[in-house]
């Protein structure tokens, strides 16, 4: 009676134990689902923080933390894509936009971003496909209009362009880019004046947009109105300081044209301070050098030329000229020699040889050079001219006057000058 009493007591024990258990992993698990989902929104409430703050590494653990907990959580799909466009990564970026479509319907931002990716990979019909879902989505979306407006532009459909940029227009009214966006497919058309306003109106609304500066520059450029170029242009370089390099080159052709030689200079400068690598820069500084008599600065200009790229056309040729101007006659063969040597058929750069042979009183390799040139062109006159003058020199009148007798076939005036040293 005792053993069944106690056994009973024990049972019962054993029962309100494993009530109490049941109970409490019951109560566990619960918590735990509750905690979990609170976990999640407050790991991606995290990663949003890292993200904003561009720590990009951090929030990517958290968001992946949650694709491991839920796979199908399309938030953290578009954030893990935001940070990988964010990044330069744009093909995963891609993928993970699509992941977060696919989990979720008309996600808004997804589309939009997801199209951002296409347009900067060119990939410009799924561009378009990407915006125009998002505007079905919500047809208020200024940046949407805008970004389709950029993707027409893109593939050449000017008018397309035009009716989006207008849209966003209509919608956000001080949108610069649109403005902006609308200057450009005025210019593609050839609708400058248009242009120039659309582009002013982006000024307004953002004065130091250095991106609508630049094209008003090239506009006024084109349409010969060199001043206002000017003007425009430097205020871009001053807000493009990316691009400063090739807006002060601009900067200096258009000097060049105008025949300014010393602003020229300074503005060629300008770009190779930007960029030490401007080849085209280094090579009018030289060019312009020389023309303005500064014939070191012009030899120091062709050799970084060279310095940076050795088969630089007509580097070398010009170089041989400069070297002359300054006397520095075995330095200009050199010159010669290498344009020869890298095109053998250059009838200027033999040419160019015997005149400089020729001052250095080596008569019989002027003579072979300027034959080199007769052979190569044989109606280049100079070279017949400078034949017939070596032949003097070497006491050959009468092959000089052969020389004449030829010249009188090709330019009459040229002619004249031999013969006249003939027959002083």
């Amino acid at each position: 009676m005792f053993r069944n009493k106690f056994l009973f007591h024990y049972n019962v024990k054993i029962i309100f134990l494993g009530l109490i258990l049941i109970l409490t992993c019951f109560s566990f698990c619960f918590d735990y689902v509750i905690a979990d989902n609170r976990s999640i929104e407050d790991l991606y409430f995290d990663g949003v923080q890292f993200l904003e703050s561009n720590k990009y590494e951090q929030a990517m653990n958290i968001f992946r933390e949650i694709l491991n907990i839920n796979p199908n959580h399309p938030q953290a799909h578009f954030q893990i894509g935001e940070i990988y466009r964010l990044t330069d990564e744009t093909e995963k970026a891609k993928i993970y936009y699509k992941n977060a479509i696919n989990l979720k319907a008309n996600y808004l931002s997804a589309y939009y971003n997801l199209g951002l990716v296409e347009l900067e990979l060119e990939e410009y019909s799924h561009a378009l496909q990407s915006f125009k879902e998002t505007i079905r989505i919500d047809p208020d979306f200024s940046d949407a209009h805008y970004s389709l407006g950029l993707t027409y532009f893109k593939t050449g459909n000017i008018n397309l362009a035009i009716n989006s940029f207008e849209q966003a227009l209509q919608l956000t009214p001080d949108d610069y880019h649109s403005h902006y966006g609308l200057g450009l497919c005025y210019k593609e058309i050839g609708e400058f004046e248009q242009a120039i306003q659309s582009l002013n109106k982006a000024l307004k609304i953002k004065p130091d947009y250095g991106p609508a500066f630049h094209e008003l520059g090239l506009i006024y450029k084109d349409l010969e109105r060199y001043s206002e170029a000017i003007v425009a242009l430097e205020r871009a370089a001053h807000y493009l300081p990316e691009e400063a390099d090739q807006i002060h080159f601009q900067i200096a052709k258009i000097y060049q044209k105008l025949e300014n030689t010393n602003q020229a200079i300074e503005s060629f400068k300008k770009a190779v301070q930007n960029n030490e690598e401007l080849i085209d820069a280094h090579y009018y500084l030289g060019w312009l050098h020389n023309k303005d008599g500064q014939f070191e600065k012009a030899i120091e200009s062709y050799q970084k030329v060279i310095e940076l790229d050795p088969d630089y056309p007509n580097v070398y040729y010009n170089l041989g000229w400069t070297y002359n101007e300054t006397n520095q006659y075995q330095e200009a063969v050199k010159a010669f020699e290498n344009v020869i040597e890298k095109t053998p058929d250059d009838a200027d750069a033999y040419y160019a040889l015997g005149w400089t042979y020729q001052k250095l009183e080596d008569y019989e390799n002027a003579k072979t050079a300027f034959q080199e040139a007769i052979r190569i062109d044989p109606d280049y006159a100079y070279a017949h001219y400078g034949l017939g003058i070596t032949f003097l020199i070497l006491e050959k009148r009468n092959q000089a006057l052969e020389e004449y007798k030829i010249l009188k076939e090709l330019d009459q005036e040229i002619a004249d000058q031999l013969f006249n040293q003939i027959y002083p």
